[in-house]
């Protein structure tokens, strides 16, 4: 399925989601719910502490890859025609992170999605667009070029290719000569409370507030959600372009959709030689352009359609960003969806460099039309 971008189609949708009663902001008098993982929407195991996320090779000649199997949130995106595409791993916290690689650069896109999460980046370098994201938002990342093997260690693949890698316990080790802080500084909620934690005025005598960053994506534990656009969605595809291809076979022992390298092969993690799965498929459809440069593309995170795949089950929706990088989700009717809790992979795909979709059924039927 080539993708198809009716914006204005999309805008409509939307505005029908707002005539319907549906905000951005829960309304004031809201009880407060239970933290949850902003990355998992499951429990919170890491309260206070900023999300992790490093960017890691994904060519075809890339076999060896660590920290896959165990990463929260997994996004991709092809963000240099003629490239490969890189994956961000991003983990809930810096010490929940395993050995994970090999490093790739930083991709400012990433930052952009995470940017709410307060994530700590971990990155081998970056373009002028990563490094220009980061001084303007003031946001210090944990790059091999600077850190090196303080926080880094490094060996060769069979074509001689260095491959850098690092885990939680290494990068722990040179945050504070970074200054950078692995708890969360700020709250998203504005409250007396809140602010007093931030200032750390303790005056009153209680015990500060933790901070939470908000979730991701919209997800809870046993949500309501309405019929599937498309039933027994158990093979999918998504081609970046002739070289890069990510696929994914639902397996329902685990109710997991298992990932696939783009020969076929089971994308394994080389830390336990476990093959990537995820309870979440987010296949997100943005309008992209190419940037001044000539060589990187730029991904609108404002609106767009897409799809969300979950045990066998297939929902079309449509998506917007808010200003806190948290994703709002629409089912084909505009009403907000709640997705399932769980670990998602991500990716955005364009229509500028043909990038296709295939979700087939078990009797190997398309699902989502030519």
């Amino acid at each position: 399925m080539k993708f198809q971008w009716f914006r204005g189609a999309v805008c409509l949708a939307l505005c029908a989601a707002l005539l319907t009663g549906c905000t951005f902001s829960l309304p004031e008098d809201a009880p407060e719910s239970v933290a949850a993982d902003p990355l998992t929407g499951q429990d919170l195991v890491w309260p206070g502490q900023r999300p992790a996320a490093i960017t890691i090779r994904n060519s075809t000649a890339d076999t060896t890859q660590w920290g896959i199997s165990s990463a929260s949130v997994v996004l991709e995106a092809l963000t240099e025609p003629g490239s490969s595409t890189s994956l961000c791993l991003v983990y809930p916290s810096v010490e929940a992170m395993p050995q994970t690689g090999p490093v790739a650069a930083g991709q400012d896109l990433y930052w952009r999605i995470l940017s709410g999460q307060q994530v700590i980046p971990i990155q081998l370098g970056g373009g002028r667009f990563d490094q220009n994201f980061l001084d303007y938002y003031s946001i210090r990342a944990v790059d091999a070029l600077e850190a090196g093997r303080n926080a880094f260690s490094c060996e060769d693949s069979w074509q001689n290719t260095p491959l850098w890698y690092t885990s939680g316990t290494a990068v722990s080790g040179v945050l504070s000569s970074l200054n950078i802080t692995p708890s969360v500084t700020e709250s998203r909620v504005t409250s007396a409370a809140s602010a007093s934690a931030v200032s750390g005025d303790a005056s009153s005598g209680e015990t500060p507030e933790i901070l939470h960053v908000p979730p991701l994506l919209p997800q809870a534990v046993d949500c309501q959600l309405p019929d599937a656009s498309t039933y027994d969605a158990v093979h999918v595809q998504l081609t970046f372009d002739e070289a890069n291809a990510t696929g994914f076979s639902y397996d329902e022992a685990s109710g997991q959709y298992r990932m696939l390298r783009a020969d076929g092969s089971p994308q394994l993690d080389a830390n336990n030689g476990q093959q990537a799965g995820f309870d979440n498929l987010l296949i997100l459809y943005s309008g992209s352009s190419l940037r001044d440069d000539d060589r990187t593309f730029d991904y609108d995170l404002t609106m767009g359609g897409g799809v969300w795949l979950n045990g066998g089950h297939l929902w079309t929706l449509t998506w917007t960003q808010g200003t806190d990088s948290t994703f709002a989700f629409y089912d084909a009717d505009g009403q907000p969806l709640t997705i399932s809790a769980g670990r998602s992979y991500l990716a955005l795909v364009s229509s500028l460099t043909g990038q296709e979709l295939q979700v087939t059924n078990t009797a190997g039927e398309s699902l989502l039309g030519s």
